[in-house]
């Protein structure tokens, strides 16, 4: 199947993709560990409520890399349209005024069963306000508000060899861009967020 949008997109049923993201003029908001922290708080809700599985992931500067493998039910645009706008909603309400109000876009129909996964959530992106206060002040100017480039890049992976490169490339991708190798924020420093393949 196509996606509707000027990218030609191919959902694959049980596929897994090689996803890239990149931050708008790929402004480098993940030199901030607590845009960091951030992300992976929302991979991991992404992950609940989307039902995908994580198999591997890196955050750099202005990138992300993940590994997943949607369920049937959310195919891959609709995953990567969730945790880039959760994602980008988060951020921005933390970088915003102190006075700014967060409104929640998930409705509690849809995942009442979910309840006390979303409210610990946004107890996490509020003390991430507070230590963002903590460290820049109220009225900040070191960031810009966030934005994702549109769009994504994506690709499936054809067989075990392509998965076996793509999975290396992914997690020790940072040490191509320069970025210290004891680098926190590869997926090797969070196998309980990790799924293995069936």
């Amino acid at each position: 199947m196509l996606h509707r949008n000027s990218q030609k997109r191919y959902y694959v049923s049980g596929a897994i993709y090689s996803v890239t993201i990149t931050t708008q003029n790929r402004w480098p908001y993940f030199r901030e560990p607590i845009f960091c922290e951030l992300l992976i708080e929302n991979l991991k809700l992404a992950k609940q409520l989307k039902g995908f599985k994580l198999l591997a992931f890196n955050i750099l500067f202005d990138h992300l890399h993940l590994l997943i493998q949607p369920d049937d039910q959310y195919n891959i645009s609709k995953v990567m349209q969730f945790l880039k706008r959760h994602f980008s909603r988060d951020i921005n309400y933390i970088l915003s005024p102190e006075g700014a109000i967060r409104e929640s876009r998930l409705r509690p129909g849809d995942y009442y069963y979910l309840a006390k996964v979303i409210n610990q959530h946004d107890n996490k992106i509020k003390e991430y306000k507070n230590q963002f206060i903590e460290k820049y002040g109220q009225n900040q100017n070191h960031f810009p508000k966030f934005q994702w480039q549109k769009s994504f890049y994506d690709h499936i992976i054809r067989n075990q060899k392509d998965f076996a490169n793509h999975y290396h490339y992914i997690i020790f991708n940072h040490l191509k861009h320069g970025v210290p190798n004891n680098w926190q924020y590869t997926s090797l420093n969070f196998p309980d967020l990790i799924d293995k393949i069936n």
